[in-house]
Parts: structure tokens; sequence; C-alpha cells
């Protein structure tokens, strides 16, 4: 059984898998910088156990991570209650990847976890966009085997939190799609306006990307993918699992040196 942890800046995501690597659970706990190794232990353990699973059989584990204080957490986990040394994803790594960019090391893990999946899913002939709606939305390019490069906009739910902080009189809302972009009130104003703004701003970002290198294979993934993916008019496959899947694709490459 394989334990997988994505840690990004609002939830981590913690997948467990069996050898064969089908995904027999799946949860999130809110990014916390005070959480303790023990307390995420006894939240899986807790979950697992609610699911009839034990996790008494995990035999390796990969960690990816955009928050460097809990990564070292999830490490503590994995050597205090598995005996394991983890993988930590990292662009150093074996990856079936090539890179054209100027760093590959800036690249965050969780997109480096991504561009691996789509490599997987496609032929190495193929062009493929990987769109992750996170705390921020991410677009990554791959063509063949080569990540060529991408781009980042703000998340939507930071760019509603940027608006109520920010501000002395907008409300903070919660994000639902909107029928029409002519809000009757200011809560249908900051909703149609983000929910319009953000499916604009994507629909360029696409058009761009398609001048620059022709046809490609769409994928999203992230909390909002399902919602907006369906604006963009183009064909796409939505993958909430993406990232969990290109975590446990970069550890079985990599497990021989565990």
């Amino acid at each position: 059984m394989i334990l997988i942890f994505d840690i990004g800046n609002t939830h981590i995501v913690t997948g467990v898998f069996d050898n064969s690597g089908k995904l027999l659970l799946n949860f999130r706990v809110a990014s916390s910088e005070n959480l303790t190794e023990d307390q995420i232990f006894s939240y899986l353990k807790n979950i697992a156990d609610f699911n009839n699973i034990s996790i008494k059989s995990v035999n390796g584990i990969a960690i990816s991570s955009v928050v460097p204080n809990l990564t070292t957490i999830l490490f503590f986990l994995s050597r205090k209650y598995f005996n394991i040394n983890p993988i930590i994803v990292n662009s150093s790594l074996n990856l079936p990847i090539q890179f054209d960019v100027d760093n590959p090391a800036e690249l965050g893990a969780d997109r480096l976890a991504n561009i691996v999946r789509a490599h997987n899913l496609y032929p190495e002939n193929s062009k493929s966009v990987v769109i992750d709606f996170g705390t921020a939305t991410t677009f990554d390019i791959l063509q063949g085997n080569c990540y060529i490069g991408g781009s980042i906009l703000p998340g939507i739910d930071l760019s509603i939190r940027a608006l109520f902080k920010n501000t002395a009189k907008l409300p903070k809302v919660r994000f639902h799609r909107i029928n029409s972009v002519i809000g009757k009130n200011t809560i249908e104003h900051i909703n149609a306006g983000i929910y319009y703004g953000s499916i604009g701003q994507i629909k360029e970002i696409l058009r761009k990307i398609e001048e620059e290198i022709g046809n490609f294979n769409l994928i999203t993934t992230g909390g909002l993918g399902k919602i907006i993916s369906k604006e963009l008019n183009h064909k796409f496959e939505y993958m909430p699992d993406l990232t969990l899947n290109g975590i446990l694709d970069i550890y079985n490459i990599n497990k021989s040196s565990d």
C-alpha cells in the first residue's frame, strides 16, 4: 500500500493506493503549519479505519509539497509511524520528461506531478496543456516529452479573498456559477465579475497557447476545475485525482532508490 501526500497552500490532500495503483481513499485537511505529525497521523488512521482500510500495510510514501515546513512534518510522520524514508517530489528525481525552461527547480512539485501524469496519459508525440484550479490557477504545457513552460494566475478563491481583505465594504462571498454577468446586488456583482472574468482570462491564455503550439489535449484538475472547464469551448478531460496519480507515477519510477 502506498501513501501519497499532496501539500498545497490551502489543503493537504492524502491518497491511499493499493500496490496495483488503485486509489482506495483520499481526503483533505487544511494546510496549517501548526499541524504536527501526530495530528495528521490521527486524521489518517481515523479516516482509514472508518473506511475499513488498514494502514499497517503501507510500504511506500511519496510527498509533493509547496510548503517547506509541512514537508518536514510529513517526513517526520513517515519516519515515526511507518519507518519509511519518503520520496520527496522535485525536479532532480528520475522523471520521464525533459525541460526547456530556465530553471526546472522553480517548478512546484504539484505541477511536476501533473505534467508527469499528462505525459503518461498521452502519446509522446502529442501536445498537452494542464490547468490546475488551486490557490493559483496554473497552466503547464508539454510538447512530446518536453515541458516547455506555462502561466500562473491568481486562483478564484484567492481573488475573492483579496477583494474582501483589501476593501472596506465588499463582503466575502462563496463562489458559484452565475447565469448573468449583470448582477443585481453586491454578492452577484462579485460572483459575476470573478466567474466571467476568470473564464475570459483562461480562454485568452488557451487561445494564445494554441497560436503558439497548435492543437493540444486539455486536462483540468483542482476544486473549481469541473465548474469552469465546461465554459472553455475546448474539449477537455477533468481529472480530480490527477496530482495524486502523478505523484504515484513519480514514486513508481523512483522507488528503487527509496
